[in-house]
């Protein structure tokens, strides 16, 4: 599958907010997610613009969901167009112990606490998310969709489309993990 994706700095989430209730979209719940990055034993991720991670999710409720994801290189300037394997995992699990035994070396921990949303627009479904950094790192909206490899224009021209119709400006490619980094 390939994550044809979008971010935005966001000065005022509830303005956001506001911009997706035309489109009956209300965000859920906040939810804490903690990104666990690693380093390939042999090859610079940050070269080969490739990341690999394991994503804890935790729900107010005190439940969690883990994800193991690789994500591919960018794939066009104006996207974050990218190849992403996901795998659920089992949260009680030594999957860091796996990764570590094969050689992978823990980078950096990325937190945020975001929200989620999903439209539905022409046949295609979207996630629309507000994510809070700490640190002062900011607030940032994001627009993504998963699709085949066949479907990746048409999608990047929605995903472009939606952000006009919400009227999001001044898009970034840059991850929360490099924008970790440069602080660090």
């Amino acid at each position: 599958m390939y994550e044809v994706e979008m971010k935005f700095p966001i000065a005022s989430p509830s303005d956001f907010e506001r911009k997706l209730e035309p489109f009956g979209v209300a965000l859920g719940s906040a939810v804490e997610e903690f990104d666990q990055f690693y380093r390939h034993p042999s090859r610079d991720f940050a070269k080969t613009d490739e990341a690999l991670r394991i994503r804890r999710r935790v729900f107010t409720d005190g439940s969690e969901e883990n994800f193991l994801t690789y994500k591919g290189p960018k794939t066009d300037p104006l996207t974050k167009t990218r190849k992403e394997i996901e795998i659920r995992l089992d949260t009680d699990q030594p999957w860091h112990d796996v990764l570590t035994a094969l050689g992978f070396q823990p980078a950096m921990v990325v937190t945020k606490i975001r929200r989620r949303g999903s439209l539905e627009q022409n046949g295609r479904t979207f996630d629309v998310v507000l994510d809070v950094l700490p640190n002062n790192l900011g607030t940032f909206a994001e627009i993504e969709t998963l699709v085949e490899e066949t479907d990746r224009e048409d999608a990047r021209q929605a995903v472009l489309d939606l952000a006009v119709a919400l009227d999001l400006k001044e898009s970034i490619r840059t991850s929360y993990l490099e924008m970790l980094q440069k602080i660090t």
